[in-house]
């Protein structure tokens, strides 16, 4: 099939759109994949202003003979106007629309670099011939927003690794997260009311996920806190049996445009919060448990809220399915050959 896959990276250990990246990968029918981090980096901001300003593109010119008719770009971030497009059918990937609504919680040099990919974000889907979105929440958005075509936006929602299911370990007595610590996040939050919680006395928080965004600046506030552990990036083979270890997971984002680690936990079978005044998209929110504060968690009887989630983790597991986002993909891809 004449289609290529343009993708930052395919390395599963990351969250967000690498996994994403990875799992579109497997798919046979590609005629190539293409990723900009194999010869360029992507660390600091530096680099990351030198790609986005000619280094992505100069990339896609030297590799035009690799090119199929189809092209699939799997965030808006590096699509970008390019003689390359001329011709070809464009599919983009759009995981969510946080650059327009949640700069609130950036600092200036997130404010700015959101204020300069808008109009990058709004090209990229008008340009698009088909857009992927992981959520209706996504949809809704790109209509509402942007006023964008819905008959050109197909939802695939995310899947669930076979591996993440119950597995017969120790629960200790750990509030655990694991996910991104860009601000949206707000880990610190989640800090914050564990310290000043009834749980903080008998209980340990462990904060799992890349060393960016916030990481360090929260390391260096609490790390030296004995109640909070720092892991760091766990591989996805590892990722089942820390979460089957955790006694409750929280996930304290305010905005998430499908909400993988939430799904993830889930299926493993362990009680799973978000917070009330989130935006989670309903395909994934209904799963877990709204709280306001962590303080919530403690009126709720564990070994209901046990049962309750072991129920739900056999759902998930049926409905959210990498095979069948890869299958609804290439339909897709079909349609447009």
């Amino acid at each position: 099939m004449d289609i290529t896959l343009i993708v930052e990276d395919t390395d599963p250990i990351k969250p967000g759109s690498s996994r994403y990246n990875f799992e579109l990968s497997k798919i046979g029918a590609l005629r190539n994949v293409l990723s900009f981090s194999s010869e360029l980096s992507n660390k600091g901001i530096n680099n990351k202003l030198l790609n986005k300003l000619y280094r992505r593109k100069a990339f896609l010119n030297k590799h035009a003979s690799e090119l199929g008719r189809v092209l699939h770009f799997t965030e808006p971030e590096i699509m970008f106007k390019s003689k390359q497009l001329n011709g070809r059918k464009i599919v983009l990937t759009v995981h969510d629309l946080a650059v327009f609504g949640t700069t609130e919680y950036t600092n200036l040099y997130w404010r700015l670099r959101a204020a300069a990919f808008r109009r990058q974000f709004v090209y990229d889907t008008k340009r698009a011939d088909l857009i992927l979105v992981n959520s209706s929440q996504t949809k809704n958005e790109l209509i509402d927003r942007l006023g964008t075509d819905a008959g050109k936006i197909l939802v695939t929602n995310l899947g669930v690794s076979s591996d993440f299911k119950p597995l017969r370990r120790q629960v200790n007595r750990v509030i655990g997260y694991f996910g991104g610590f860009n601000p949206r996040k707000r880990v610190g939050r989640l800090i914050e009311e564990f310290r000043s919680s009834k749980f903080y006395r008998d209980y340990e928080l462990w904060l799992a996920g890349r060393e960016d965004g916030e990481y360090s600046r929260l390391h260096r506030m609490y790390g030296n806190d004995s109640k909070i552990k720092f892991i760091g990036g766990v591989a996805e083979a590892k990722l089942p049996s820390l979460i089957c270890s955790f006694k409750y997971l929280v996930i304290p984002s305010k905005y998430e445009g499908f909400g993988l680690p939430i799904i993830e936990s889930v299926a493993c079978g362990v009680p799973t919060f978000i917070y009330r005044d989130a935006a989670i998209p309903e395909e994934v929110a209904h799963y877990s448990e709204k709280i306001s504060s962590l303080e919530d968690i403690d009126r709720i009887d564990y070994s209901e809220l046990r049962g309750r989630f072991l129920r739900k983790s056999k759902r998930v597991r049926e409905e959210f399915s990498w095979e069948r986002l890869r299958t609804l993909t290439l339909k897709a891809y079909k349609t447009l050959l």
